[in-house]
């Protein structure tokens, strides 16, 4: 299982972002970013930070995983919908049914390449929704 400490080593950017990786566990992961390195000029998040909060947890759920796999998960494309402000840290709560990864795995071995949407929120403190995003992720095989 991947180390909430692996994210900031393999992606240095989030380190300095302060994003972190609150729970790891079988088809998910919680994550947050706080407001404070992140603020923009007029105080919320800035939209760059909130659209990573959105990207990151797949790459962590899809290789804690795919561990030992020879498979490469890859984002091909994401969209994000920003709602409101975001005045506070934000969280995420990614989850993913684990038949579809085993559905995912198993095409991505039989075939090569395999690929799911998956559509998600990012809160605040308040639990109020700031953004939407939706991603299309494309595993391959190694």
């Amino acid at each position: 299982m991947s180390d909430a400490k692996d994210v900031g080593i393999s992606i240095p950017i989030l380190g300095h972002m302060g994003a972190d990786v609150i729970e790891i566990s079988p088809g998910r992961v919680k994550a947050k970013m706080p407001l404070a390195p992140n603020a923009n000029h007029v105080g919320t998040m800035y939209a760059g930070s909130l659209f990573t909060l959105a990207e990151f947890p797949g790459g962590v759920l899809f290789l804690d995983y795919l561990a030992g796999e020879k498979i490469y998960p890859i984002v091909a494309e994401m969209n994000i919908r920003y709602r409101r402000p975001a005045m506070t840290d934000i969280h995420v709560d990614m989850q993913m049914d684990i038949a579809d990864l085993d559905r995912m795995k198993e095409e991505t071995l039989a075939n090569g390449k395999a690929e799911m949407k998956h559509q998600q929120e990012l809160t605040d403190d308040n639990g109020e929704v700031v953004a939407i995003s939706e991603a299309r992720y494309v595993w391959l095989k190694a």
